[in-house]
């Protein structure tokens, strides 16, 4: 069964709280906002049977040179309790900047740990280059995509997409069986560096697992890879026909006490079409958001 967890919408310029919301007896996902010298950044954190898989997003403006920098970093860590070393097994970072006056954008990998076990690739195709680095350890499986998109007669992109996806499959064991999903979308708006978020959304584990296989073997990366976001996908357009038929708008969000909360620009939250909809009864946003189960 999958759920669409609604998170990453608090990330951004509104004054939202952290929060945890608990998926059953041992998976926890935590959104964190932090500020320092450096920036605004923000921490989604999957912690499932103990061991975790972190996503940080930082966004820097130099005030001097104008350049505005978003840096993109999974870090995935052995369970501290079980594992002498603490440190991550996986630490991936990517970078995507813009420089003043200048309407493109110029990711990087800036470092991969030199304990990565990372599976390195990339394809290019049409003006489409895909970055990707697949890994596992014991139960787990990860991946971390990034898309560039040029026009033919540019050299560097206008649009850059990160995808993270992460699942732990334990079947058969006492452990959970559950995947998740986290796309940052790219780009520039008026001639700033703009970027939103989808996710993190909850998939069956083995939707995940058939998405990393399957990017790794053709070195191509679409959302619709995983049979769950085609899924999504195929209900969003049948809601839009639907719509289009009847001459009405797009069914609303199912109601939610406390209200519905979204962020500005530079870190808006783009849903999947379901909305707040999670396998639970009741989620501590710091309010308390009664939601309906969402039969896949």
């Amino acid at each position: 069964m999958g759920n669409s967890l609604s998170g990453l919408r608090l990330l951004g310029k509104g004054n939202y709280s952290s929060y945890d919301i608990k998926l059953g007896k041992a998976a926890t996902i935590s959104v964190t906002k932090e500020e320092d010298v450096w920036g605004r950044r923000w921490k989604l954190e999957y912690d499932v049977d103990g061991m975790t898989s972190t996503l940080f997003l930082l966004k820097i403006t130099d005030k001097v040179s104008g350049r505005e920098t978003l840096s993109i970093s999974v870090l995935d860590c052995s369970a501290v309790k079980k594992e002498v070393l603490s440190y991550p097994w996986e630490a991936i970072t990517i970078e995507v900047k813009k420089e003043k006056n200048i309407g493109f954008l110029y990711p990087t990998l800036v470092s991969a740990s030199y304990l990565t076990r990372a599976e390195y690739g990339e394809s290019l195709s049409g003006g489409i280059k895909t970055q990707r680095w697949a890994y596992a350890s014991g139960t787990r499986k990860g991946l971390l995509v990034m898309e560039s998109k040029k026009k033919s007669n540019e050299k560097q992109p206008y649009r850059v997409t990160v995808a993270h996806y992460y699942v732990n499959r334990d079947s058969g064991g006492s452990g959970v069986d559950i995947g998740f999903s986290g796309v940052v979308k790219i780009g520039v708006v008026n001639g700033k560096l703009d970027y939103s978020v989808d996710g993190p959304v909850q998939h069956p584990s083995s939707a995940i697992v058939y998405m990393i296989e399957e990017v790794s073997r053709t070195g191509k990366w679409k959302s619709s890879a995983c049979p769950h976001c085609r899924n999504i996908q195929s209900q969003q357009r049948r809601w839009v026909s639907e719509s289009e038929d009847s001459d009405n708008n797009l069914p609303t969000p199912p109601p939610s006490h406390g209200g519905q909360q979204s962020v500005s620009n530079m870190g808006r939250y783009n849903g999947d079409g379901i909305g707040n909809i999670i396998q639970a009864k009741e989620v501590n946003f710091n309010k308390w958001w009664m939601m309906r189960p969402f039969r896949n």
